[in-house]
């Protein structure tokens, strides 16, 4: 089991490792990550040297205290978490020679496997003249022409899984429309043609002292998950530089320098990995007081005022002023509920790179930077006083040290939350949290309205009954009590107890399976004729890749498909009540020996791709001297039609 778990995670250290020893990217800045040294897997880290008892003592006691830092190279780092995030999108922000565009072309070929030559080709160089035509598709004339058909020809950047946009800022705010609409929705539409983008990872680059260059609207900036600074070499960054070897005289060598490490199918593998990262209750807790600190106010609600903002005087003469204590006088503008999302995936995707067991506050705090800075508007005359000059992600951090501390003085009240929704708190409960809230917006305006609606006998006798049935393991109990809340809508804290009550259903009946797409395509017949109304989708999922979830009240079942060749791995699950029992149950009885696991399945599809490689080989370099053109006529009719023909490419 653990070799299952660390295959992927070494690749993306092997990765990590190459780029720093070829030296493809060097800089020095460092990410800093707090941790307590027991909570970390030590599979990729520099062990310690051995030290008797006696010698280390005293110092184990200080450490245990104050924790160690582990440090990371700053910008690579980020680059790589955000391969590791699901449809993600990242911002490089910095002046032209940074090698930003660089290192994304490096990890687009290790990453995916395309050549360099490829992730040159996924490039969109943003200027002002971009049209649709040039960025998503155009017609096929000679078929508008002669036979007044639309057939839709996708340019490479729509298709390609990595997606690379060079100085972003400097396309149009038509073109940045454009680009919205495939960051939002995950489709392109181009007459009456729509592709599905659904699977992609994109990075853009941005110089913000750049001439000609137009102003980035701030729900397009809210898209981008992560951003980070790329400022210039220091002295020894340099020194670094010069010492390698000329690349505009001998190239990069493609096999050894940048070597294929991973497949888009295993970047699939991974995000199935990484979206099974826990979240602590501390970390949760954190990622909320970071979103309500930058979003609350005591006097409107500052995402939809106009004028009125603490830049133009909302905060004078208010209980909670005090800029340098409190971040909300800080900023005029809001985190949307996709800055707590991305918190939760970069601090899952840290997690996971690292082999820790689920993400803590340290983790949210590492990440949390990069993912606030490009998407807040702070206030001026704050942001451009020493010593923080403009810089933006300075500021954010400084921002965060204040929620931080506020975050632990607040610990008393979120317990005595915790305390009440699990129906264990004391009878002052709610008076300890009326004082809190003289002197916390967070506790004034969320935790006592909270605690108010949980106070209730009602709630109390619920929770006990849902505490009771999950330590006898009932699981028909769970379900009965979950489905009369769904229909119960005046219940106290109905949403919560609902959500509650999913996660300890899905503790108990979580069944995990491993197969590959062809075996999968025989498994979903045993699902179809359980559950007929998961057919279309079911059917679907051996047609494209993706991830698919399907419901009803008994049962949830998530279906990760990474590719549309039969040696491609699957990865399902499901959970919930006596219907997630029979399905368990029919598998095991009709498909336990296809069952496999990860390392055999890894080792299957390794072996198809090699064979698939060689078969194919001849259209690349034909033994006999001929060219690849004369080769291809050298195929059956019917061979040669399935590569070619139009049905063929076609979703």
């Amino acid at each position: 089991m653990e070799t299952e778990h660390n295959y992927f995670r070494e690749k993306v250290w092997f990765i990590i490792n190459t780029i720093q020893a070829n030296q493809l990217f060097v800089h020095s800045n460092t990410l800093l990550l707090k941790y307590a040294p027991k909570t970390l897997l030590t599979d990729f880290l520099n062990p310690q040297p051995h030290r008797s008892k006696k010698s280390t003592k005293k110092k184990k006691k200080k450490t245990s205290k104050r924790g160690k830092a582990f440090e990371l190279p700053e910008i690579l780092t980020l680059c790589i978490l955000n391969a590791l995030v699901p449809n993600s999108a990242m911002l490089l922000v910095g002046g032209h020679g940074g090698g930003k565009t660089s290192i994304v072309k490096y990890l687009g070929r290790m990453f995916t496997g395309m050549t360099m030559d490829e992730a040159e080709e996924c490039i969109l160089r943003g200027h002002p003249q971009l049209t649709e035509e040039k960025i998503i598709a155009t017609l096929n004339l000679p078929k508008l022409l002669k036979e007044g058909q639309e057939k839709v020809i996708w340019r490479t950047f729509a298709t390609s899984f990595w997606k690379i946009i060079d100085e972003v800022n400097r396309c149009s705010p038509y073109t940045q429309n454009i680009l919205l609409s495939l960051l939002a929705e995950g489709k392109i539409k181009y007459y009456d043609s729509v592709l599905d983008v659904s699977k992609y990872c994109i990075y853009a680059t941005f110089n913000p002292n750049d001439v000609g260059t137009f102003e980035l609207s701030m729900p397009f900036l809210d898209r981008f998950g992560i951003s980070v600074p790329i400022s210039m070499p220091t002295s020894q960054d340099l020194s670094q530089i010069l010492r390698s070897r000329d690349e505009k005289l001998g190239g990069y060598d493609e096999l050894v320098q940048i070597p294929e490490v991973l497949s888009e199918e295993d970047v699939l593998n991974i995000w199935f990995e990484v979206g099974e990262v826990p979240c602590s209750l501390e970390a949760e807790n954190y990622i909320h007081a970071i979103i309500r600190e930058y979003t609350l106010c005591d006097r409107i609600d500052k995402g939809n005022s106009d004028y009125l903002k603490p830049s133009t005087g909302l905060c004078a003469g208010c209980h909670y002023n005090i800029p340098e204590k409190i971040p909300c006088s800080n900023c005029d503008s809001i985190l949307s509920v996709r800055v707590a999302k991305d918190l939760l995936r970069y601090g899952r995707a840290l997690t996971w790179l690292l082999g820790m067991p689920e993400i803590t506050l340290n983790v949210i705090e590492t990440v949390a930077p990069y993912v606030i800075a490009h998407r807040v508007k702070y206030v001026d005359r704050f942001l451009n006083q020493a010593p923080f000059w403009g810089n933006k992600y300075a500021f954010t951090k400084n921002i965060l040290k204040m929620v931080r501390k506020r975050f632990l003085n607040r610990s008393k009240a979120y317990k005595t939350v915790d305390l009440l929704r699990e129906g264990k708190a004391p009878d002052d409960a709610l008076e300890q949290l009326k004082t809190f809230a003289k002197i916390d917006l967070i506790v004034h305006q969320d935790l006592l309205p909270l605690a108010k609606k949980l106070d209730s006998k009602a709630y109390r006798e619920k929770i006990h009954q849902i505490s009771e049935a999950y330590h006898t393991k009932n699981v028909d109990l769970l379900v009965k009590i979950r489905k009369e809340l769904l229909y119960n809508m005046d219940f106290p804290n109905r949403g919560y107890l609902i959500s509650m009550l999913n996660e300890k259903i899905r503790v108990l009946t979580l069944y995990t399976f491993n197969c590959s797409l062809e075996i999968w395509n025989t498994i979903r017949f045993t699902v179809d004729s359980l559950i007929p109304q998961f057919s279309r989708k079911l059917r679907e999922s051996t047609q494209r890749r993706g991830t698919y979830r399907l419901r009803t009240e008994d049962i949830e079942l998530e279906v990760n498909v990474t590719g549309t060749n039969p040696h491609d791995i699957v990865n399902f699950s499901f959970y919930g009540g006596e219907m997630a029992r029979k399905l368990r149950k029919e598998i095991e009885k009709n498909h336990q020996n296809m069952l496999k696991t990860m390392d055999e399945l890894l080792q299957e599809s390794k072996i198809a791709q090699q064979k698939k490689e060689e078969e194919l080989s001849f259209l690349e370099s034909p033994k006999d001297g001929t060219s690849a053109q004369k080769s291809l006529d050298l195929l059956s009719g019917e061979k040669k039609k399935s590569l070619f023909s139009d049905d063929f490419y076609e979703e």
